[in-house]
C-alpha cells in the first residue's frame, strides 16, 4: 500500500486540495492524517468534508490534533494565542450546524495503530494530547522506545509543523534530514527504513508550513517492498494568493480584522 501522510491543514482547503490531487498520480491507495484539521484557517467544515468523504471510502484514518481537542473541549485553551482562540470558537459555532462534521470531529481518537504497523499521533505517542512539542532527540528517544514498545513499525506525528525524521538504529537515535522533493513525478531520494529499524516521523504542514516558500508538505509511505519500506517527501505549490484572501473575507467578520490579517500573514 502506498499511504499519502499529512496533517496541520488548519482549514486550508486550497492546500488540502493541491496535496489530494497528488495522490492520483503518486498511486496513493490510503490516507493517514495526523490531525489539526481544523483552527486558524477559513474553511474547516470544507476541509472535514474532504477527509469524511476519503473515511467513507474506507481510505482515511486520523487522530484528532489539539485543535480538535479543544473544539470538542477536551484540553484547555489556557496558553493558546488569541488567534486559536477565536478561530476555534468560530469553529465550533460552525459545527454546529454540521452535524455529519461535528460527529466525525468528535469520533476522532487521540492515537491510532493502523495494519499492524504504523502508529498515528499528533504530539505525542507516550504522552498523547499533552501539546509538547517535539524538538530534541531526547524527546524522540522516549517516543521510538514507546513505539518500540507498543509494537509499531513507525510513527507519524504532527504539530510541529516541521518535517523531519529520526530513527532507532541498534540502541542510537539519529536525525535523519528530510529533503522535499518539489517538482513533478515521484522523490527520486527516498528515505529508505529496513527491517528492525524504528522510525518517528513529523509530517510538515499542509495548510501553515513553515518552509521558506510556504509549499504544502507530505509524505507518502510505501510497505509494498517486502521488508524494506520507502518514505518520499513532497512539498507543493498551492494557490496562496486565492487563500490568502480566503481567508481575509472569511475571519474578519466573525474573529476580527486585526486577528484575520495576522492569520493572512501565516499563509
Amino acid at each position: 500500500m502506498r499511504y499519502l501522510v499529512f496533517g496541520d491543514v488548519h482549514g486550508n482547503v486550497d492546500a488540502l486540495d493541491t496535496v489530494l490531487a497528488a495522490a492520483g498520480p503518486l498511486d496513493v491507495g490510503g490516507y493517514l492524517c495526523v490531525g489539526d484539521v481544523v483552527g486558524y484557517g477559513p474553511s474547516e467544515v470544507e476541509c472535514l468534508e474532504r477527509l469524511i468523504a476519503l473515511q467513507r471510502a474506507g481510505k482515511l484514518a486520523w487522530v484528532a490534533g489539539n485543535h480538535e481537542l479543544a473544539v470538542r473541549g477536551d484540553i484547555d485553551l489556557e496558553g493558546y494565542t488569541v488567534e486559536a482562540i477565536k478561530t476555534l470558537a468560530w469553529t465550533e459555532s460552525l459545527l454546529a450546524a454540521h452535524e455529519s462534521a461535528k460527529d466525525f470531529l468528535l469520533a476522532a481518537p487521540a492515537t491510532l495503530f493502523v495494519d499492524d504497523a504504523i502508529w498515528l499521533t499528533h504530539d505525542s505517542l507516550a504522552d498523547p494530547g499533552s501539546g509538547h512539542y517535539h524538538r530534541q532527540p531526547q524527546s524522540a528517544k522516549s517516543e521510538l522506545a514507546c513505539l518500540r514498545h507498543q509494537g509499531g513499525r513507525v510513527c507519524f506525528y504532527g504539530h510541529t509543523h516541521m518535517m523531519r525524521a529520526e530513527v532507532l538504529i541498534n540502541s542510537g537515535v539519529f536525525l535523519v534530514p528530510l529533503e522535499a522533493h518539489e517538482s513533478a513525478g515521484k522523490d527520486p531520494r527516498p528515505l529508505r527504513l529496513p527491517a528492525g529499524q524504528l522510525a518517528w516521523i513529523g509530517t510538515g504542514s499542509v495548510g501553515l508550513p513553515t518552509n521558506q516558500k510556504r509549499l504544502a508538505e507530505f509524505l507518502v509511505l510505501d510497505d509494498a517492498g517486502g521488508e524494506e519500506w520507502v518514505l518520499e517527501k513532497y512539498a507543493l505549490q498551492y494557490p496562496r494568493d486565492k487563500a490568502k484572501e480566503r481567508a481575509r473575507a472569511v475571519l474578519t467578520g466573525p474573529c476580527g480584522e486585526a486577528v484575520a490579517e495576522r492569520i493572512v500573514r501565516w499563509l
